[in-house]
Order: C-alpha cells, then sequence, then structure tokens
C-alpha cells in the first residue's frame, strides 16, 4: 500500500529556496500518484516547470515545516474574514 501524505495540496503557491542552484520558486503542484513522490517547480527565470523527487519523508518534512510556519501567523494575517453579504434578490415576473 502506498503512503500519503495528508495536507500536500497546501504547499501549492508556496515559495521556496533552492540555496544549492542560488535559485527560487513557487510550488505549482504536488505529485503523489507515483512511487516516488515530486512537487512540480516553477523557477524563476524558468518558461516551464520542473518535476523536484522528493522522498515520503522530505516531503511529509516539508509539509510540516509549512503547517508550523502557517499556523504561527497572527490570526489577522491568515485568511481574510468574508463580509456578510445578502443573498441576490430574486425577480418575479411582473410586479415588483
Amino acid at each position: 500500500m502506498r503512503d500519503f501524505v495528508q495536507q500536500a495540496h497546501r504547499l501549492v503557491g508556496v515559495m521556496l529556496r533552492d540555496g544549492h542552484r542560488n535559485r527560487q520558486g513557487k510550488i505549482t503542484g504536488v505529485d503523489q500518484s507515483r512511487d516516488t513522490p515530486a512537487v512540480y517547480v516553477a523557477w524563476s527565470g524558468q518558461s516551464r516547470c520542473e518535476r523536484v523527487t522528493l522522498s515520503i519523508e522530505e516531503l511529509r518534512t516539508l509539509v510540516s515545516a509549512y503547517l508550523e510556519t502557517h499556523d504561527r501567523r497572527p490570526v489577522e494575517q491568515a485568511e481574510p474574514e468574508a463580509s456578510p453579504v445578502s443573498p441576490p434578490q430574486r425577480r418575479t415576473g411582473g410586479v415588483r
């Protein structure tokens, strides 16, 4: 049975820094459908995404680090609160 990392989808949109190659990019996708998981990264200055393979443990560590950082943010910075919206007015034929 294949091991999946929960919450991995939350990495989409996260910026990564590759210190070995002195570059940074944005995660555009996560693939856990194959034997080796991967993230797709759009590196700055490149025209296409690169599939970066990770071990299950590396992906789990990356997700954990993101969640720890995300959970430490003050509540007012987490998600903008939705303003209350009244339901749309329905028009019926004839009289207003």
